[in-house]
């Protein structure tokens, strides 16, 4: 969900400037790229299977090359040793709704810089959170669309040190919608592309493929009929589709009418019906429930906080960021939810959303029931809102799962193989088995006993590589 950017000049009404944040110490990127065995580690394997205790693990050109009992695995000469005793290796993190472009002031507050960021330096502090969270797949669903191609190919050549990135390029509708903001790239896009004629369709489409998109979204505005047509063009054409309608998300009705693919925000209104999701299930539908967005429009987090500022504890989300820019976040709060949430002439005000305490619970229980009837479900955290801060977000959503009476292996699995499967991935990276891209986390405690030891970040390893996560953090 997003706003029009022609609310930017209402939300910074009463809201202070706050200090920008500035770049990394150095140039982020890895210390050691060559082999590595981890040695006497616990692995929670992303599948869902029981914990393994005391493992090898070898990595080397760039994918998981053995699995051992410990002591079992040799390795070449030159290979980094990382002693795993008490820590437990899992997948790398995934999260499916980003927006690298910001428009939140960058994850931070919005202000005076509302507007989305084409700065290479914006940019790049928001992937430095994803990789020093332990996020080492993202899917962007909307930006100005040639800026977020390009952005992601820059990406994904290394040109900037971020996760493995996808994108659904900008939004489709059939009217004007949170995207509208004007093209600022210099590109020829729109910011959102109109389905107004059903015979342009197969030609938009083919553009998207073009550009290597392999998930559209269709968001709020489109109607059944511009989104029916959208899915079979798609279709026709080997793409899939997912929903963000805003009030209608995981509706049973409009996947039946639509066959929409998939939702990019579980229902947050209510609680859909236990045969919704069977149906969801069945049909092999999939959601990726944002569960983290729900939690912000109820205000939970700082409810939970009950004035502790716990946000200033926590290093996935200083380390990147700064005290100054979460000690301004709290200090603005009460105006953000005023100007955006719940004032007379905030943005969900008028759009009819009501009372917004209800979105955390129903979102969580949503998600509870998708993964007991089993949904295919995905882990996203739309994180351009203020206080959801890019990478931590990921954590805080297995969270909100485990707290709504997902079990922790479940949490943990939708956040990593079963977001690969969404992708169509899983035969490449998501889990941890010889073969697959060596994308791997390694955190202090066990998270299949306790979900919040995912925090405890020691290691991270996109493509084999050890990340060099001192450079990623705010220059002080």
């Amino acid at each position: 969900m997003r706003s029009n950017y022609l609310f930017a000049a209402l939300l910074s009404l009463a809201i202070t400037p706050f200090l920008l944040t500035s770049p990394a110490a150095s140039k982020p990127g890895y210390s050691h790229t060559g082999p590595t065995l981890i040695s006497n580690v616990r692995i929670v394997d992303g599948l869902g299977n029981p914990v393994v205790e005391g493992r090898d693990i070898l990595l080397s050109n760039g994918t998981i090359a053995a699995i051992g009992v410990t002591g079992s695995l040799s390795a070449p000469e030159g290979t980094l040793i990382i002693k795993g005793d008490g820590l437990t290796a899992m997948p790398g993190l995934m999260d499916l709704h980003i927006h690298t472009q910001g428009g939140w002031a960058n994850g931070v507050i919005p202000g005076e810089r509302y507007a989305p960021s084409y700065d290479d330096d914006d940019v790049q502090q928001r992937l430095n959170g994803y990789v020093y969270a332990g996020v080492t797949t993202v899917l962007d669903v909307g930006a100005d669309h040639e800026w977020v191609v390009k952005t992601r190919d820059r990406i994904n050549n290394g040109e900037l040190f971020g996760p493995r990135h996808f994108t659904t390029g900008v939004a489709w509708s059939s009217a004007p919608s949170g995207w509208d903001a004007g093209n600022t790239s210099g590109g020829d896009w729109a910011a959102s592309t109109i389905v107004a004629d059903l015979a342009d369709l197969p030609d938009q489409v083919a553009r998207y493929k073009k550009d290597g998109i392999e998930i559209l979204k269709a968001y709020a505005g489109i109607g059944t009929v511009g989104l029916q047509a959208l899915v079979s063009e798609a279709e026709k054409q080997g793409l899939r589709v997912i929903g963000d309608l805003w009030m209608l998300n995981f509706n049973k009705q409009i996947a039946q009418t639509t066959g929409l693919h998939g939702w990019a925000h579980t229902g947050g209104f209510q609680v859909a019906p236990k045969e919704d999701h069977e149906w969801m299930a069945k049909n092999e539908r999939f959601v990726i429930p944002t569960v983290v967005l729900g939690e912000l429009l109820a205000a939970g987090r700082l409810a939970d906080e009950d004035g502790s500022r716990a946000m200033l504890e926590e290093p996935l989300i200083i380390d990147i960021w700064g005290k100054d820019a979460v000690e301004e976040f709290y200090t603005v709060y009460a105006q953000i939810r005023d100007n955006y949430y719940d004032g007379r002439l905030a943005f969900y005000q008028l759009n009819n959303f009501g009372n917004l305490s209800r979105f955390r619970p129903n979102m969580q229980e949503n998600t509870r029931l998708s993964i007991e009837a089993g949904v295919l479900v995905g882990c996203g955290t739309d994180d351009v809102y203020p206080g959801a801060w890019p990478g931590e977000s990921t954590h805080r959503e297995m969270q909100l799962m485990v707290k709504g009476g997902v079990p922790p292996l479940k949490a943990i699995k939708a956040c990593t193989s079963d977001s690969a499967k969404i992708l169509k991935r899983d035969t490449e990276f998501g889990s941890i088995q010889v073969g697959l891209s060596a994308d791997i986390l390694l955190v202090e405690g066990n998270p299949a006993a306790n979900i919040d030891d995912t925090r405890n970040v020691r290691e991270v390893f996109m493509r084999g590589k050890q990340v060099d996560r001192q450079s990623l953090k705010f220059a002080r």
